[in-house]
C-alpha cells in the first residue's frame, strides 16, 4: 500500500493498492484513477506516485526474494516510516 493525501485533507493519508492504480492525471491537479473506476484528487504530484509505486513493488520483490532494499521511499510529511521486515 501507498500513502497519499486527498486535495485539502493532507493530515490524515489514504493508503491504496498500487496494483489497483489503472491511470494518473494532471488536470491541473492530480487525480489517480482506479480500476474500479474510483477517482482521487490528491496533493501528490505523478512523478512522487510513480516513485511510491517503484519503491513498494521493488519491495515486495526484495522480500520475495530474500533481499533487502538499498533504498526506501521518502517519508511523507505525516506518515511515520515503516519498518519492512
Amino acid at each position: 500500500m501507498i500513502p497519499v493525501h486527498r486535495l485539502m485533507h493532507s493530515d490524515s493519508p489514504i493508503w491504496l493498492n498500487p496494483d489497483l492504480i489503472q491511470a494518473i492525471e494532471t488536470t491541473p491537479d492530480t487525480v489517480i484513477l482506479l480500476t474500479n473506476g474510483t477517482r482521487f484528487v490528491v496533493e501528490e504530484e505523478p512523478e512522487a506516485i510513480l516513485e511510491l509505486v517503484r519503491c513498494w513493488r521493488a519491495g515486495v520483490v526484495a522480500l520475495a526474494a530474500g533481499l533487502e532494499l538499498v533504498k526506501g521511499p521518502e517519508p511523507l510529511k505525516s506518515v511515520a516510516p515503516l519498518p519492512i521486515t
